[in-house]
């Protein structure tokens, strides 16, 4: 049996693929930009941005950290980005997208802070520092964690930005730098 919610999707896509004439994208993106930011679903990117098909990568997890499994994707993405076909490399840029009212924020109640150390086997502390009350300070903090930690590329050009889902805007707290200094 299934769900109504996955018959809408089946049926989107059926409507989508009847229209479908992308089938020739390059595999290289339109823009040299990858967007981190909340899985969320008031935080599209295709959206935020005016994205379309083929312009830019995403990803997407609970919040918009910076984990490992980011930076493994971003490890990735850079040996292919440098091995991309076309008249030279390209030159990844990452944006770091955070958002007001971020259902992490809920893990700095006490209760729920329980609650998910049970489910996920970790220390309540450890959840605690999960929560995202200040999504500009967030931004700040992941974008210094990816500076230290060794291995990411000193020329990948980082900026972070803080969307609000209330009036749909986009605030830059981090303007777009590489993330290293290179003498």
């Amino acid at each position: 049996m299934t769900s109504d919610s996955f018959t809408a999707l089946l049926d989107r896509n059926q409507s989508f693929a009847e229209q479908f004439d992308a089938g020739d994208l390059a595999i290289r993106p339109r823009m040299s930009t990858i967007i981190l930011t909340c899985l969320d679903a008031r935080v599209d990117p295709a959206h935020l941005f005016g994205l379309g098909l083929g312009d830019a990568l995403v990803i997407r997890n609970a919040g918009g950290w910076i984990t490992p499994a980011v930076l493994r994707d971003l490890a990735i993405l850079g040996v292919l980005a440098a091995n991309m076909p076309g008249p030279s490399a390209m030159q990844l840029e990452l944006v770091v997208v955070h958002h007001t009212d971020c259902g992490m924020a809920r893990l700095a109640n006490p209760a729920i802070q329980q609650q998910a150390a049970d489910r996920l086997g970790l220390s309540v502390d450890e959840v605690a520092a999960m929560a995202i009350t200040d999504p500009a300070k967030s931004v700040q903090d992941d974008i210094e964690r990816l500076r230290q930690t060794p291995g990411t590329p000193d020329q990948l050009v980082v900026s972070g930005f803080v969307y609000d889902v209330k009036n749909g805007t986009i605030n830059q707290v981090v303007p777009p730098a590489p993330l290293r200094a290179t003498t």
